[in-house]
């Protein structure tokens, strides 16, 4: 479903590439969490991926249309217009757009099922509501696009802590539901242990940590924060050697 084969990336003013030689399969359903520290190519990965970047070598083979949730969502609704119009925009072919009132009740299902109380503001311009409650109705709207590729680069960040729990919730069982292949960036390391069946750790723009199946089952949040230190400590220790020299 979505292939990246050896995939490098610089920037100018940096002294070292953003992604060295990144290569990473998915099949058709997989739920990828993404992580490493700022700064170690996550975002740039999937801009890649979704196209809006160009990678400097490589190759990305994808079967099938990219959804994405990025965290600023002005990049994916449309302020001006109601909740519902985005939606129906997002998940509707133009023909059916016109008369996406038809379709109010199915949306109004969706919506309901964040269980935020979203729904009293579905005939209001999406600027009214606050930044977090964009990211979930844009969310909504990747979920249900009907592409097959969903990229979600830390799509819960603006909410509290209950309404990330629920946002998760909902978008596991969406992925599911839906067999959707997906890949998703977070800083909360509970979710990246919870959710989805691989796990990818980036550093310095590559990958050093992947695992699946069932040693991902198995996996603790503190034993992943332990990898994770790991590689930050050397990071930093590489850093002051340099700086004494």
């Amino acid at each position: 479903m979505l292939t990246i084969s050896n995939i490098t990336k610089s920037f100018s003013g940096l002294f070292e590439p953003v992604l060295n030689g990144i290569t990473l399969s998915l099949q058709e359903g997989a739920f990828c969490t993404l992580i490493g520290a700022n700064g170690s190519g996550k975002s740039t990965l999937l801009r890649i991926i979704s196209g809006e970047s160009l990678a400097d070598s490589g190759t990305i083979r994808r079967r099938g249309a990219v959804s994405q949730v990025v965290q600023d969502v002005s990049r994916g609704t449309i302020p001006s217009m109601t909740m519902l119009e985005n939606m129906a925009l997002g998940g509707m072919q133009a023909p059916r757009f016109a008369f996406y009132r038809r379709h109010k009740n199915e949306i109004l299902e969706k919506i309901r099922s964040l269980n935020m109380g979203l729904e009293k503001h579905i005939d209001q311009p999406l600027q009214v509501l606050s930044g977090g409650q964009r990211q979930a109705v844009a969310t909504l709207m990747a979920l249900h696009s009907g592409s097959k590729i969903l990229l979600l680069d830390e799509h819960t960040s603006a909410l509290d802590p209950n309404m990330q729990r629920l946002l998760m919730e909902v978008t596991a069982q969406s992925v599911r539901a839906l067999g959707l292949t997906t890949l998703m960036i977070t800083h909360n390391m509970e979710d990246a242990v919870r959710y989805g069946d691989r796990l990818v750790m980036l550093h310095k723009g590559q990958i050093v940590v992947d695992v699946q199946g069932r040693e991902k089952s198995r996996l603790k949040v503190q034993s992943l924060l332990d990898r994770f230190h790991k590689f930050e400590d050397q990071n930093l220790l590489h850093g002051r050697s340099e700086h004494a020299c």
